[in-house]
This record gives C-alpha cells, sequence and structure tokens, in this order.
C-alpha cells in the first residue's frame, strides 16, 4: 500500500505544470538586448532598426513618450557628451543583468535589464556610476514595441547644461 501511494504522489507531482510566468536569461530577447547595448557602447546604432518596432514609445522617467529617431538620437548624444561610457552588471562584473519574462495574460513578453551606466564627462571631467533599469515590451512580430527607463538622468543633464555653458 505504501508503494502504491508513493506512486500516485510521483504521478501527480510528475504530472503538474508550473504556471505561471516563464522567466529565462539566455533566450533569443535576452541575447537581442545585450547585443543592442554592444552597439550603444561602440557608438552604432543599426541595431535599432531590427530591435526596435517602427512605431515604438520610449519613455524616459516620464509617461510621455519619445519615438525612435529620438531615442537613437539621444543615445548618440551620450557619446558626444561623455567618454570611457561602460555598462556592468549590479555586482560588479560582466555587462548588464538581461532577464525576459513571458507572462500567461494580456502583459505579454517582456525584457529587464539592470545595469550600471558608467562614464566621463568630457566637460566637466566629472566620472559618474548611475544605477539603470530598463524594460523592453515585445510584439507578436518579435520587435520591441515599447521601452520604460529607469534611472537618475541629473549627471546627464548637468553635463548637458556644462556644455550649453561652453557654447554660450
Amino acid at each position: 500500500m505504501k508503494k502504491l501511494i508513493l506512486i500516485f504522489i510521483s504521478v501527480l507531482l510528475v504530472g503538474c505544470e508550473s504556471t505561471g510566468p516563464k522567466v529565462t536569461t539566455d533566450d533569443e530577447k535576452s541575447q537581442a538586448i545585450l547585443s543592442a547595448y554592444d552597439g550603444y557602447l561602440a557608438n552604432e546604432y543599426s541595431w535599432s532598426e531590427e530591435l526596435y518596432s517602427d512605431d515604438i514609445t520610449v519613455y524616459i522617467n516620464s509617461v510621455e513618450a519619445i519615438d525612435k529617431e529620438a531615442n537613437v538620437a539621444g543615445l548618440a548624444a551620450h557619446h558626444d557628451l561623455f567618454s570611457d561610457i561602460s555598462i556592468s552588471s549590479p555586482g560588479g562584473e560582466g555587462g548588464a543583468y538581461v532577464q525576459t519574462t513571458s507572462y500567461e495574460n494580456d502583459l505579454g513578453v517582456w525584457s529587464h535589464a539592470w545595469f550600471i551606466w558608467g562614464g566621463t564627462g568630457k566637460v566637466t571631467g566629472t566620472t559618474v556610476q548611475i544605477p539603470c533599469h530598463v524594460a523592453y515590451q515585445w510584439n507578436d512580430d518579435g520587435s520591441v514595441s515599447q521601452t520604460w527607463l529607469f534611472s537618475d538622468q541629473s549627471s546627464l543633464i548637468a553635463e548637458v547644461n556644462a556644455a550649453q555653458a561652453l557654447t554660450e
């Protein structure tokens, strides 16, 4: 009888599938985000045409969106304002940590990236490290339809103001 109960419990455990969100880190979407970061670090943005949908909305610490062109121009401007740009993991080793979560409801699929953005201001000479979190929502076509960036932009704004003061 004990063997029968043990077999029954084993069948139940093996037969049960886990439900809820599925989280991965070595999937194609997570790798696409990491590849885009490599392009960003090289100040090269051809990845944006494949990764981003044409009508992507990008939110940077705001509920007001910018479009793909404005986002890419802003990313490129980082290289005008800062040298030694880097992306490191919150633990300090390697690049960004990226995970992709597939939800079973209307939330769809999201990739999340956490990293420390670093750079040295070309005007001020100030070296900064900024913790960042970026959320990317994927559409059914396999491209990113919206992006949400959360970080403290004060160091970037200070460098923009210093650069503008030089031209006045």
